[in-house]
């Protein structure tokens, strides 16, 4: 009775640990929320649709892909492949993660995949490398993601219910580019990044006129390339 007990005690540390962790990176995540919400309102899409995307997607980034295409009237596969990309990511969250979740369940492992973010992640791996016994890790992966998945979402439909209270005649067409600088501008650390992101940005221009928004894409995979061989350049 007294070993369940003790359990239930440090499964609700490590939980608490997690919230606590996640909590001062809110600071940029509502702000940002909100204008996605907002950014939803803009498109020819329903707010509704558009909560429905945002938990079903759960990814900010992909989510402004994702509206900025189908604004455009974009080919689905084109689409989904351009929401892809901007999450590849993840699958190198998910291979660093592996090693401390490998030993749960296929429904824990589920579970944390889909609650998987950048902010989620980035607490999380510190605490699993630095745990005495990093078996336990999962809880605080667990209440780090659940903060972030709730504020996230209750920004974006708090940000959704402010545009669709905005007078029609209001034009907030930029609020996704903006919102995007807004995202992109933090991330540029170093050269190679620096690289990818103004490739990408000058590709996008030249290839704006390409039908179906093909050049998004294409700009996409210059940019990951060029930044990909500076990084590389830079280790020799």
């Amino acid at each position: 009775m007294e070993s369940a007990k003790n359990e239930r005690l440090i499964i609700l540390r490590e939980f608490t640990s997690g919230v606590k962790a996640l909590l001062p990176i809110l600071l940029g995540v509502i702000p940002f929320g909100l204008t996605t919400g907002i950014a939803v309102t803009q498109t020819h899409i329903t707010p509704q649709d558009g909560f429905i995307m945002s938990i079903l997607v759960y990814s900010g980034a992909a989510l402004l892909v994702a509206l900025q295409l189908i604004q455009a009237n974009t080919p689905v596969v084109v689409t989904i492949i351009s929401a892809l990309m901007v999450n590849l990511r993840f699958l190198m969250y998910s291979i660093s993660l592996s090693p401390y979740l490998k030993h749960l369940p296929q429904r824990w492992r589920a579970l944390l995949a889909y609650l998987l973010s950048d902010q989620a992640y980035a607490v999380s791996i510190s605490n699993f490398e630095n745990h005495t016994v990093p078996q336990r890790g999962h809880w605080h992966f667990l209440g780090a993601a659940l903060t972030m998945w709730v504020a996230w979402q209750g920004s974006l439909l708090i940000g959704m219910v402010v545009g669709i209270s905005l007078p029609k005649d209001w034009s907030l067409d930029f609020t996704i580019p903006l919102t995007f600088l807004a995202l992109a501008v933090p991330n540029i650390r170093d050269k190679a990044t620096g690289t990818a992101a103004l490739s990408a940005g000058v590709m996008t221009v030249l290839l704006n006129n390409m039908p179906y928004k093909t050049g998004t894409v294409i700009a996409a995979i210059v940019g990951i390339g060029l930044g990909v061989l500076v990084e590389r350049s830079n280790s020799i």
